[in-house]
């Protein structure tokens, strides 16, 4: 299959006029970018002289950069503290394609934000240093979250669940978003995690990796036979309208649960550099394209596609309409228009 030169071209100005939900587990992700020269006296490690340093939006924070990459307006829901973190991570995303009536935090007094810091010595990852505490949501927490997601819904035109299992999304509210995005017809995506991994009912399609599916039907995921196989067996438990199992290096797997159809998607990255956020990636841009009206399949082409930009750079990355645009063209899935 390739995708019509002039359809895409129409479908980024539609992604303009689309509105996303973004909630889930916000994360804020610090690189100290330096040298090493010498080992530690006290101790058989690196000593990393810092030259510079850079603040990014991870977790579902980096949906929203990937979403406001391809100018995709968001709404954004999730939990910060009220600390230096949580306002950094407040201007980053407001910086993006989200105006202020559109973030909707629950800012916590007693939970800090999440902070990962990562540190990068000659373009090589020394270490990675995590600050958080995963605390569920109060249930009185969980009210607050769902009569704010109520008061949006109606603004948006898909909702990505974006679930690092950092205690945001609990049994409740991932059930209730879901209800509430479904009665009002609005397309809903998930970033799965393991713990919750059978409670997406419904939805319209869960992007989990290899490992992941694999864990979660606690089994290994080796040939695209039993792919094929994970993407029937999770779907006859969740119903979604489709699977997508993502497979590092061997591409993705789409299963249309309506027709029974699979598409084996191979793998479009030239060199992969960083794999951070390459998820994040594929159900924005899927979500994105598919809400401004692509099919199943022309939307997992396009994320992968953009997926392979992406882990060609350095930290959770984005990619533009023209990234996808040339990737396209590079791998012959571009049609001309006639």
């Amino acid at each position: 299959m390739k995708i019509n030169s002039l359809k895409l071209q129409e479908t980024f100005l539609r992604l303009k006029e689309q509105k996303i939900m973004v909630i889930g587990d916000l994360i804020l992700d610090e690189y100290l970018f330096g040298t090493v020269d010498r080992i530690s006296p006290e101790a058989p490690v690196p000593v990393v002289w810092v030259r510079n340093d850079k603040h990014t939006l991870g977790g579902s924070g980096n949906v929203i950069q990937n979403l406001s990459s391809i100018e995709t307006k968001s709404i954004v829901m999730g939990r910060l503290g009220k600390d230096k973190a949580g306002d950094l991570m407040k201007s980053l995303i407001l910086k993006g394609n989200v105006s202020e009536k559109d973030l909707r935090l629950l800012e916590s007094e007693t939970i800090p934000t999440i902070l990962k810091t990562r540190i990068i010595a000659s373009q090589q990852q020394v270490c990675r240093v995590d600050r958080e505490e995963i605390v569920p949501l109060t249930p009185d927490e969980e009210n607050f979250v769902l009569e704010q997601f109520k008061s949006k819904i109606g603004e948006c035109s898909a909702v990505i669940v974006s679930d690092y299992d950092k205690g945001y999304l609990t049994k409740k509210v991932i059930e209730e978003v879901i209800r509430i995005a479904v009665e009002n017809k609005v397309i809903v995506t998930v970033d799965p995690q393991i713990s919750h991994f059978f409670l997406y009912n419904g939805i319209d399609i869960m992007t989990p990796n290899h490992h992941e599916a694999g864990k979660a039907l606690g089994k290994k995921l080796e040939t695209e036979k039993d792919i094929e196989a994970a993407c029937i067996e999770i779907s006859e438990r969740i119903r979604p309208k489709a699977m997508m199992i993502t497979r590092g290096d061997k591409g993705m797997t789409i299963y249309e649960t309506d027709t029974k159809k699979f598409h084996h998607i191979p793998t479009v990255a030239k060199e992969v550099f960083d794999v951070t956020g390459a998820g994040d990636t594929v159900i924005s841009t899927y979500t994105a394209f598919l809400a401004a009206g692509m099919s199943i399949h022309e939307a997992s082409l396009i994320s992968n596609a953009s997926a392979g930009v992406v882990v060609g750079k350095l930290g959770a990355a984005t990619v533009t309409h023209k990234e996808i645009e040339d990737n396209l063209k590079q791998l012959g899935l571009l049609e001309e228009a006639k």
